[in-house]
């Protein structure tokens, strides 16, 4: 595949995040697709769909925007915003009813017209800070 294509195929597991339409996990992800940011997740796209699907159901208006898209090759480089408001419990989160907004990095690598591997680094301390996660130092946890 050609370095737009690949693009394009990125572009559409964006807009799988921001819809909530699943039947976009099947056209772009192999039946043995892994996220390697969630080494236990069973391979291939039902997993992402039941991600997809618990994250809309807390975010329902969320939106992923695309800042950065590059390819090399086989792999796409995509850097993006997402932002939504927290309108059900999210983990262990209770909704906040708050926006909240932040951003993660993938490399993707494409083969045969589908995603197959996936590595991710977002900004998951700034994601649950904002829906109200508490950090506790060493020094407060001892009375220190």
């Amino acid at each position: 595949m050609d370095i737009e294509a690949n693009k394009a195929i990125v572009r559409r597991y964006v807009e799988l995040w921001s819809t909530g339409n699943l039947d976009l996990a099947d056209e772009v992800l192999a039946a043995d697709f892994v996220d390697h940011a969630h080494p236990n997740d069973v391979p291939g796209p039902e997993s992402v769909k039941q991600a997809v699907a618990n994250f809309r159901t807390s975010f329902p208006d969320a939106q992923v925007t695309i800042e950065h898209l590059l390819c090399e090759g086989d792999i796409v480089a995509l850097h993006a915003v997402v932002r939504g408001t927290h309108q059900v419990a999210y983990a262990s989160f209770p909704p906040t009813g708050k926006e909240i907004v932040f951003q993660g990095m993938d490399f993707i690598r494409i083969a045969d017209g589908k995603m197959i591997e996936l590595w991710n680094c977002q900004q998951t301390l700034e994601f649950a800070l904002q829906m109200g996660a508490q950090l506790t130092f060493p020094e407060e946890a001892n009375g220190s």
